[in-house]
């Protein structure tokens, strides 16, 4: 069997391609757009639809907005492509539900990535319908924002109804509906075996694992082995700190509807789940009266912890825990403490996502706050494209970011207004913030683009010495020795 990548978690990317859409299906779509926004008073509204490949949702180019200073968002929007499940978009795409947030301007970027912007736009409810075009295979997740927070169903409920009565009232949109729920793939999957559990390895690890791991032999070891070789969080750890793990490991038969974390738990870096069978689930629950919602899936063969639902929290009351959505079958790794101080130099899967919450400061804090020596994480940038370490420029950015704020804050107070140049500092203020969104950016999903002019400047921290490019003196004494 193949080995898998890390499970990349819920992110966007910038968008490599355009949609095609006809273009009286536009002027339908903003039709609908400004109609809906007049009569629940939101303030801009969007139309997504999937890309020609069918990969991702793209910003078709309907779209609506009450005030022009909402164009920047609009802009910036344009660049952001969501896959199936990611974000709002992705998650009423996957399951033809409406959805909506309460506050997406304090929503970590993980669930909403677009929260700075919206923050700068004064955005925060939000509604997410999904609508479909009878007869065709044209789909379309609409989007609609208010100044206000949505702190109800009951509320976003009514906007899905009144965009339905109108679907039947305008002209021109007849044709368009609001799709039926797709069925739940979590039930599909229950009951199922993966490939990954049908395996000969696996049926002989199983049988091992049977066995207290105080008694068992080499042979019974050497089968849990030969079984790991083919799970990513072991992809790069030696034989021996292997052995010692398979050793201990234990397997988890855990029933539908467990919860295995929350993120009031204390977080605890030597416990480690890999999915064998089944299907388990990161849910987030909002202080807005929305029930909780998925965010990510983990399937067969990849690994969590409680760790990962520090990505989706923050100070704002969000909560996330982690939940069994079948029956699920895992193997418990449990790193002895004796093992913990060697474990913070092994590579293991790390989230681009995961690095992104350090970019802002040294590789050094970085290091401390992940618990891994800076080798490792130097490792794993490798892997995830990361050329340099971008602590030196976001922080550039961040300074313009703050000096713009500030001359914004004077011309907001001065006596005579200029209501031109505060829609032009806005708009500056707004692709600031998408300039330091792409900063820490995947490089791999999202180009650089134009943040920064630092091509010149490698950052020497992520190489090994033998892997170093020639560097001239000059580069040396700008790069240092000491991280970034």
């Amino acid at each position: 069997m193949e080995e898998q990548e890390p499970p990349s978690p819920p992110s966007v990317v910038v968008s490599s391609g355009a949609s095609v859409v006809d273009d009286d299906v536009l002027q339908q779509l903003n039709n609908l757009l400004q109609a809906v926004c007049e009569q629940n008073n939101f303030v801009h509204s969007e139309a997504l639809c999937p890309r020609e490949d069918g990969s991702c949702l793209v910003q078709s180019s309907a779209f609506h907005h009450k005030d022009k200073e909402l164009s920047g968002f609009q802009r910036a929007s344009s660049e952001f492509v969501f896959p199936l499940q990611i974000g709002i978009p992705g998650r009423v795409w996957k399951t033809r539900k409406m959805a909506w947030h309460g506050n997406v301007s304090a929503l970590p970027s993980t669930i909403y990535l677009r929260a700075e912007l919206a923050k700068q736009a004064s955005l925060r409810g939000c509604v997410a319908i999904p609508l479909q075009q009878a007869g065709t295979d044209n789909f379309f997740v609409l989007i609609f924002y208010s100044t206000s927070e949505l702190n109800s169903q009951e509320s976003a409920d009514l906007v899905l109804e009144r965009t339905r009565t109108l679907l039947t009232k305008m002209e021109g949109t007849e044709s368009y509906v609001i799709p039926n729920p797709a069925p739940n793939d979590s039930d599909i999957l229950n009951g199922s075996r993966s490939m990954l559990s049908k395996s000969r390895s696996w049926l002989k690890c199983e049988l091992a694992l049977q066995q207290p791991g105080a008694q068992r032999s080499h042979t019974e070891v050497d089968d849990i082995m030969k079984f790991t070789r083919r799970l990513d969080f072991f992809k790069h750890m030696a034989e021996a700190q292997r052995s010692r793990l398979c050793q201990h490991m234990h397997l988890e038969r855990i029933a539908s509807g467990t919860v295995l974390h929350k993120s009031s738990d204390v977080s605890n870096q030597s416990v480690w789940r890999i999915v064998v069978l089944g299907r388990v689930s990161v849910q987030v629950t909002e202080p807005y009266g929305n029930p909780c919602y998925s965010v990510w899936n983990f399937d067969s063969g990849q690994t969590f912890a409680r760790s990962y639902l520090e990505l989706f929290v923050n100070d704002e009351g969000i909560s996330a825990h982690v939940e069994t959505m079948t029956a699920c079958q895992c193997l418990l790794v449990h790193i002895p403490n004796e093992m913990r101080h060697e474990f913070k130099s092994w590579t293991r899967p790390l989230w681009y996502e995961e690095l992104t919450r350090y970019f802002g400061v040294s590789i050094n804090e970085a290091g401390e706050a992940l618990g891994m020596c800076t080798s490792a994480i130097k490792k794993i940038c490798r892997r995830h494209g990361i050329a340099r370490w971008p602590h030196r420029k976001i922080a550039s950015v961040k300074k313009s970011i703050l000096t713009l704020q500030q001359r914004l804050r004077e011309l907001e107070v001065a006596p005579s207004q200029d209501d031109g140049a505060i829609a032009s500092l806005r708009s500056d203020l707004l692709d600031a913030v998408r300039q330091r969104m792409q900063c820490g950016s995947n490089t791999t999903q999202m180009p650089a683009g134009d943040v920064g002019e630092e091509e010149d400047e490698i950052d020497v921290d992520l190489f090994d010495d033998e892997q170093a490019p020639e560097l001239n003196h000059s580069h040396k004494r700008r790069a240092g020795k000491g991280g970034a």
